[in-house]
């Protein structure tokens, strides 16, 4: 009997070992001996940047930790939120951060804003905290109420950056397909998903990725869940006050094929960095180094779910 068990156990593996974990993710086939692994691409100007772990805790106990994990950052909105006084973290308006927002110029700012709708004004203002603030509670309106995500500088619209995105995830397409006709179609017009209502809710976070003068970043997103496959999480950021230009990120857990008690926790980051746009030199001595600060933030946020 133990023989029998042996052979076939045998059998299984072997055929497994021909069978890709995702055909469009050849690279996370690692995980069978790693139990961990990290990539990136840079493709038409989004660098794409991927890490996976294998977990012993079933996906449910995944699942359940990373609502726990995003549900910290939470924004709470109220009837009687006040949009035109966004409550933005102090850490964001404050020390050198407040240095930033006052030496803006319409030639010169870095603080992520439309030129003509916001750095115009808020050179003129005196108080520069309270009418960013405004900025970031209008962006917010506009998106809950008619899915607007506002471009930055002298970029209008960001959704069809945010749609493009979503294309350079083939896996998206490929492994949750439903998910993905919906981000890029009816969601956008406020339509209904047509599996029912799932959580969503708007996220505001401060967020430190590599040392410079420039952070903390401020984050403001909305998190969206989905059932295809196993639990995908998308978040579309609404808001991001430095350094990325549109940006989202996709949270997957689903059964490892070979022991389903086990999971498989992918977290991905797809970023229109400004930097990395400006000439093939700027991208080559700073993509590698923006590709670890961003594995490096990851790792440390997938250690709080083990």
């Amino acid at each position: 009997m133990n023989t029998l068990y042996l052979l076939i156990l045998a059998l299984g593996l072997k055929l497994f070992a021909g069978v890709s974990l995702d055909k469009t993710r050849p690279h996370l086939d690692a995980l069978d001996s790693r139990g961990r692994m990290d990539w990136a691409d840079y493709q038409d100007d989004f660098l794409i940047s991927q890490s996976a772990e294998l977990s012993d805790l079933p996906q449910a106990e995944i699942i359940r930790r990373l609502r726990n994990q995003h549900s910290k950052t939470r924004l709470e909105i109220p009837p009687n939120f006040s949009f035109e006084s966004f409550p933005v973290p102090q850490s964001v308006i404050s020390g050198e951060q407040l240095e930033g927002l006052q030496s803006c110029t319409l030639e010169k700012c870095a603080f992520k804003l439309h030129t003509d709708s916001e750095t115009a004004p808020l050179v003129k203002a005196k108080n520069k905290q309270v009418l960013f603030s405004r900025f970031i509670g209008q962006r917010l309106k506009a998106y809950l109420g008619e899915k607007k995500l506002k471009g930055y500088e002298k970029r209008l619209d960001n959704t069809p950056y945010v749609k493009k995105a979503f294309q350079l995830t083939k896996f998206l397409k490929g492994r949750y397909p439903n998910s993905f006709s919906y981000l890029m179609g009816d969601f956008w017009g406020g339509r209904p998903r047509p599996e029912g209502s799932k959580k969503n809710y708007v996220r505001s976070e401060v967020i430190q990725i590599i040392g410079d003068k420039m952070q903390p970043i401020f984050r403001l997103s909305e998190n969206l869940e989905f059932e295809e496959q196993g639990y995908l999480n998308i978040e579309i950021h609404i808001y991001t006050n430095h350094f990325f230009d549109s940006s989202i990120r996709i949270f997957e857990v689903f059964p490892w094929p070979m022991d389903p008690k086990k999971s498989v926790y992918v977290v991905t980051d797809l970023m229109e960095v400004d930097e990395l746009k400006k000439s093939d030199l700027i991208r080559t001595l700073f993509k590698t180094k923006m590709e670890e600060a961003i594995a490096e933030f990851r790792k440390t946020e997938m250690r709080e779910l083990r």
